[in-house]
C-alpha cells in the first residue's frame, strides 16, 4: 500500500512542478513516506525516483517549507550509499541552500547535518571534488557567522566535524582550510567557547589531518600555534580526544626534526616534555570517540630517530586501538604492515625502552587475535 501511495506522490509532484501547495504537501507526504517502517517494501529503483523528486523540488522552489521537507526527506536515506548516483547535485544544492544569505536556523542544522553524512564514509577523489565546489569556505562563512553572533550551536559543531571528515588524507582540503583563514577562526572559537567539549574536539581532529600533511606543516610551526597546541595537551575534554589530537598535531611537527624548529619559546625540548607527560597520564584502555580508516599517518612516525616523543605517541595510539577494538584494528594494522615498522622500534637504538615495551605489546595483540579471531573476552 505504500508503495502506491509514494507512487501516487512521485507523479502528482512531477506533473504538478510549479503549483506550490502541491509541492508543500507533496514533499511532506514523502517524508512521511520513507521512514524506516516502510523502507523494507520500497525498491531500489523507486527510491531513486524519491531522490530525484526531491531534488527537483530543491532546485524549483525557494520555499521554506518545501526546502525543509526535502532536506528531511533525503535524512531518511542511507547516506552516502543512495545519495551516492546524484552525490554532486546534491552537494550542490546542499552548498546552495547554506549561503549565508540563507538565514533559515532550522534548514541550516539539517543541511549542515546531511554535508558532513555526504563526506563521512567516501573515497578521498569525493572529497576533492567536493572540496572544489567551495564545501570548505562555506563551512567556515557558517563558522564566521556563529562567531560573529556568539553561538555555538549543533551548526557550529555540525560545520567543524564536516571539515574534520573532508580534510582526512585528502592535502588539497587541508591546504584550502589555511588558505580561506580556518586557523584564526579556530582560535576564536577556542577563545569564545573555552568550554565547548565537543567543538574542541572536532577541531583538533581536524587540525591533526593539516599536520599530517608535511608541506603544509611549516604553516603550523608558529609561537602562537605551538602555545596553543602545548596549553591543549593538559585538556580533559571529551576524556582523551582533545590533548591525545593535540599531541598528534604536535608528534608530526617534531617528526620533522629539529632544523625546522626555529622559534626560542616555547622551546622544543619543553613541548616534547609536555608530551611524553601528556601520554602517560592518558589510560591505554580509553573507548575512543574516534575512526581510522588508515593508520598510515600514525605507522610512519615508527621508524624514525629524529623525535622519539612522536614515536611514543604512535605507538600508544596503535596500543590503544587494538587493545580496545582488536577485531577492527588487529586486521588493519597486520594488513598496512604495521607489525614490520614496530619491529623496527625495537631495533632502533633511540627508541625508549616503554615505546619498545608497548610496541612489544601491539604484536602481542595482533598474533593473538590472529590466532583466536573469534575470541571476544579480549
Amino acid at each position: 500500500m505504500c508503495t502506491v501511495c509514494l507512487q501516487l506522490v512521485i507523479t502528482a509532484l512531477k506533473t504538478h512542478k510549479y503549483d506550490k501547495s502541491i509541492q508543500v504537501t507533496g514533499s511532506a507526504a514523502l517524508f512521511y513516506l520513507t521512514n524506516t517502517e516502510y523502507r523494507s517494501e520500497q525498491s531500489v529503483r523507486l527510491r531513486r525516483q524519491v531522490i530525484q523528486v526531491v531534488l527537483n523540488g530543491m532546485e524549483q522552489y525557494q520555499e521554506v517549507t518545501v526546502q525543509r521537507n526535502c532536506c528531511l526527506t533525503l535524512c531518511n536515506f542511507s547516506i552516502p550509499e543512495e545519495l551516492e548516483f546524484q552525490y554532486h547535485r546534491v552537494n550542490l544544492l546542499l552548498l546552495k541552500i547554506l549561503e549565508p544569505a540563507r538565514q533559515d536556523e532550522s534548514i541550516q542544522r539539517i543541511a549542515v547535518h546531511l554535508c558532513n553524512a555526504l563526506v563521512c564514509q567516501v573515497d578521498n577523489d569525493h572529497k576533492e571534488a567536493v572540496g572544489k565546489m567551495g564545501f570548505v569556505k562555506t563551512m567556515l562563512n557558517l563558522i564566521q557567522k556563529k562567531l560573529q553572533d556568539r553561538m555555538c550551536d549543533q551548526v557550529m559543531e555540525f560545520s567543524w566535524s564536516a571539515l574534520w571528515n573532508i580534510t582526512d588524507e585528502t592535502p588539497d582540503n587541508c591546504q584550502m582550510f589555511l588558505e580561506c583563514n580556518g586557523m584564526n577562526l579556530f582560535l576564536e572559537c577556542l577563545k569564545e567557547f573555552p568550554d565547548k567539549q565537543e567543538l574542541h574536539r572536532n577541531m583538533l581532529g581536524l587540525l591533526g589531518n593539516v599536520a599530517e600533511v608535511k608541506a603544509l606543516r611549516p604553516q603550523l610551526l608558529t609561537h602562537q600555534f605551538i602555545t596553543v597546541f602545548s596549553e591543549l595537551l593538559d585538556s580533559k575534554a571529551d576524556g582523551i580526544e582533545v590533548s591525545y589530537n593535540a599531541c598528534g598535531v604536535l608528534a608530526h611537527i617534531m617528526f620533522d626534526g629539529s632544523d625546522v624548529w626555529t622559534m626560542e619559546e616555547p622551546s622544543r625540548s619543553h613541548v616534547m616534555d609536555k608530551m611524553w607527560a601528556a601520554i602517560q597520564s592518558w589510560d591505554v584502555s580509553s573507548r575512543r570517540n574516534i575512526n581510522y580508516r588508515s593508520f598510515e599517518p600514525i605507522l610512519r612516525l615508527l621508524p624514525q630517530s629524529c623525535a622519539p616523543v612522536s614515536q611514543h605517541w604512535a605507538t600508544w595510539a596503535l596500543y590503544n586501538l587494538v587493545s580496545v577494538y582488536p577485531s577492527k584494528y588487529c586486521p588493519l594494522l597486520i594488513k598496512e604492515g604495521g607489525i614490520i615498522l614496530l619491529q623496527k622500534v625495537l631495533e632502533l637504538e633511540s627508541s625508549h625502552q616503554e615505546t619498545k615495551d608497548m610496541a612489544r605489546k601491539v604484536m602481542e595483540q595482533c598474533e593473538n587475535f590472529q590466532e583466536d579471531p573469534m575470541d571476544t573476552s579480549r
